[in-house]
């Protein structure tokens, strides 16, 4: 009943230690996001400081260097940090941590753009084949109405001279 009762709380701390470490690799995604969203955002401001200003050259460059650096350690930082947590939570648990990951691999991109090509191929098809039997189905009633339109008017036009004879 005791070992049980441990068993249990254990659990209970685990899946917390699980939702915790989730929300942690969500900000991780998040920081990334930010961080590259920074490399383009430093990128096009030096270049509008280096327009403005007309400063020197050499050290221009070094800032822009030096910059591109430290947002670069940074963001190997935050993906160093989410690994570590996911190796600890690792070995602590026993079991594997499947968290995703940060940066899908070419494989996993791969096909996620095939499926989603496929799904969009298979619903422009059915798009297609909607709207062909739409344009039959009218090409069909304008064909009757062409139809019954010639026969009316032949009927109108029809020589009286056989009644006559």
């Amino acid at each position: 009943m005791n070992n049980d009762r441990q068993d249990i709380r254990y659990e209970e701390l685990y899946k917390r230690l699980l939702e915790k470490s989730f929300a942690l690799h969500e900000s991780n995604k998040r920081r990334i996001r930010n961080g590259l969203i920074q490399l383009g955002v430093f990128t096009v401001l030096m270049i509008l400081i280096r327009l403005i200003t007309n400063s020197d050259r050499v050290v221009f460059m070094i800032i822009w260097v030096i910059g591109m650096f430290a947002i670069s350690i940074y963001l190997i930082g935050v993906e160093y940090f989410d690994d570590s947590v996911r190796k600890t939570l690792e070995e602590v648990s026993e079991r594997e941590a499947d968290m995703g990951v940060l940066f899908p691999d070419s494989e996993q991109m791969r096909e996620l753009v095939q499926s989603r090509i496929h799904e969009r191929h298979e619903e422009m098809q059915n798009r297609i084949h909607e709207r062909h039997e739409e344009i039959q189905s009218r090409i069909h009633d304008k064909q009757g109405e062409i139809q019954s339109r010639y026969i009316d008017h032949w009927r109108a036009n029809e020589p009286e001279s056989e009644d006559k004879q």
